[in-house]
């Protein structure tokens, strides 16, 4: 579903860059060019957030910012001008932010902004702090940017919200608290988690300079003193927050097959060790398969590189979707392997021989093609071994004229 812009601007030029901003980001957008005009586009649409401007011809002195607010509308304001009393009529209402429109790094800020907003939505935050008013006020403060909330009184009821709640990737904690203060809770989580996986904020009201460093040296991400200007408080939580993105993207980009977006031959590796290891302890057999596409040369050499490619990309679909609770990777080439766990060799051959059925079957790009598959069930814990043994039924398949599955029980 895409989420709906309503931008309410007199200013044309102003409007149109920032609706050229919101289509950018993937919005549907409506202009609004005064108040009247955006209460009749609210009363038909339901919008995801605004940018409202402060002055408007019906609406002079900020009159639209309570009605879309009222809306539960999110709303970035954008003025011309801000000075100290209109920035404080302002911040009277749970705003998502102001944008004073000074420079082009204005409209930089408003794209930056309206980009966070919809991802917003699967950040979790754990909110840790004994006094309810300021849960409360950063409950407040989070909700606006549509952040989820998960909150906690103490450090020892924070520990059991992150064993409840595994996709927290945020956690706010206060120092001083009952049972366990902030920075021994900021210690006990760095012991399961580290910095690129999970952020920690410590704050604290104390004066004090050593809680800062304290919090730090225990494994903190960030520290903000209160009481704390919001506009500091989001501007460190974003941040943040884009670091932990900005490192699963390099992740995502270093296990993942740069044409498939299938995990690559390093993580399967990686993980194949971790899956082997578990089986040898739990006296597991490992069922492994190879998977070739058959004649993929000839389509290169037949029909050229950009049509292989799309056939590996169509292929890559639909194995994903067969294997999608399996470790899979596509080795190189036109090879692919899936690791499986919690199955059965009968349920394992079943699955890979349903899938070469529905690629016989299959035509990408007006291609037909078929797989071969080579399939081991082995107490084998050394995985090039293994690999190696299911990539000599792979050759035993092709040997015996492609489109058939070879394994070695049965």
């Amino acid at each position: 579903m895409t989420n709906k812009l309503l931008i309410i601007e007199d200013n044309p030029a102003i409007a149109k860059i920032q609706k050229h901003i919101g289509i950018k980001l993937g919005f549907e957008v409506d202009i609004a060019n005064s108040l009247a005009a955006a209460i009749d586009l609210i009363e038909q649409n339901e919008y995801f957030c605004s940018v409202v401007d402060f002055v408007l011809p019906d609406a002079p002195y900020g009159e639209a910012i309570p009605f879309t607010i009222g809306a539960d509308i999110s709303t970035i304001v954008m003025t011309g001008k801000l000075d100290n009393e209109t920035r404080e009529y302002v911040l009277r209402y749970p705003i998502v932010d102001y944008i004073t429109k000074e420079s082009r790094q204005a409209f930089t800020y408003l794209e930056t902004q309206l980009a966070r907003l919809p991802k917003n939505i699967n950040v979790r935050i754990l909110i840790v702090e004994d006094s309810f008013a300021t849960r409360k006020h950063l409950n407040s403060l989070l909700s606006r940017h549509k952040y989820k909330v998960s909150q906690a009184s103490d450090g020892a009821q924070a520990l059991k919200q992150l064993n409840s709640h595994s996709d927290i990737q945020v956690i706010i904690t206060d120092n001083e608290m009952p049972i366990m203060d902030g920075i021994t809770l900021t210690s006990k989580i760095r012991e399961t988690f580290n910095n690129d996986e999970k952020v920690i904020i410590g704050i604290s009201s104390s004066k004090d300079n050593q809680v800062s460093a304290r919090f730090l040296k225990n494994g903190a991400n960030d520290y903000l003193r209160k009481p704390f200007f919001p506009e500091e408080f989001y501007c460190r939580l974003s941040q943040n927050i884009e670091m932990l993105d900005n490192i699963a993207t390099i992740k995502q980009q270093a296990n993942s097959d740069y044409l498939t977006k299938l995990p690559n031959r390093r993580y399967f590796f990686e993980q194949a060790e971790i899956n082997s290891k578990i089986n040898e302890e739990n006296k597991q057999i490992c069922i492994l398969a190879m998977i070739d596409i058959d004649h993929f040369k000839a389509v290169n050499d037949n029909l050229g590189h950009d049509i292989g490619d799309e056939v590996l990309k169509g292929f890559a679909k639909i194995f994903m979707r067969y294997f999608n609770d399996q470790l899979i990777a596509r080795l190189g080439g036109e090879e692919f392997s899936v690791y499986f766990t919690n199955t059965s060799f009968d349920k394992a051959k079943e699955q890979l021989e349903t899938f070469r059925k529905v690629i016989e079957k299959c035509k990408i790009n007006n291609v037909f093609f078929t797989v071969s598959i080579g399939l081991i069930y082995q107490d084998n814990y050394n995985i090039d071994q293994a690999l190696k043994a299911a990539d000599e039924h792979l050759y035993t398949a092709k040997k015996f004229g492609r489109n058939i599955l070879i394994s070695d029980k049965y």
